[in-house]
């Protein structure tokens, strides 16, 4: 099993793959942090 995961580790298909599941991460929680700085203000503003 361990020769396995090596193998599957040792190809180029698996950095891409784990890059772009990182970059997707990154999106994701840069949006919801976004989503709570910039319309906070539009929120508060009603009061």
């Amino acid at each position: 099993m361990i020769e396995a995961m090596v193998e599957w580790a040792g190809q180029t298909s698996t950095a891409w793959w784990v890059l772009s599941i990182a970059i997707l991460i990154i999106f994701v929680e840069a949006f919801r942090a976004s989503k709570q700085v910039f319309w906070a203000d539009m929120i508060d503003e009603d009061e």
